[in-house]
């Protein structure tokens, strides 16, 4: 059996063979690039959450010096100006935040600091509310965050 073939139409199917594997390569890098970006938007989503973080450990610290504070009964100013900015400055490997700030916090003009604490009518003790301002970072992707919190610090009297 002889096969006739079609002068005119001969690189018919290579044009389109060729034509599909352009399409066909385009949409494959599409989907790389596509990929790739993702992948670096997560990368830098999962730095971001780490330095915020590193910056509630800052406050943690912030707390946990409070309470050491308070039950050695001492009631001094608690602003971060008095002690030493290297207890409130931690390094990682990865990052780390620093203390920005302690204050007392104001509100129309009001300080609360030496609040009366009063339950059913009566004082029970005394209360402050402390402004703490604490930023946490990355080293890789020097990502910064700073998260500005309200901490109120009660200094009760125990009555057996």
């Amino acid at each position: 059996m002889k096969i006739m073939y079609n002068k005119r139409r001969s690189g018919f199917i290579a044009f389109v063979t060729l034509f599909l594997l352009a399409i066909f390569g385009l949409m494959g890098i599409a989907y790389w690039y596509s990929s790739r970006m993702n992948t670096d938007m997560l990368w830098v989503e999962s730095h971001r959450l780490r330095a915020r973080n590193f910056a509630q450990a800052g406050i943690e610290k912030v707390k946990i010096h409070m309470c050491n504070v308070c039950q050695r009964g001492e009631k001094t100013d608690m602003r971060l100006k008095e002690y030493n900015p290297s207890e409130f400055n931690m390094e990682f490997e990865d990052g780390g935040y620093r203390v920005k700030s302690i204050e007392i916090f104001k509100y129309d003009g009001q300080e609360y600091n030496n609040v009366k604490h009063v339950v059913k009518g009566r004082v029970i003790g005394e209360f402050d509310v402390w402004e703490v301002t604490v930023e946490g970072y990355t080293k890789k992707t020097k990502s910064v965050v700073e998260i500005k919190t309200i901490l109120r610090v009660f200094r009760d009297n125990v009555v057996y």
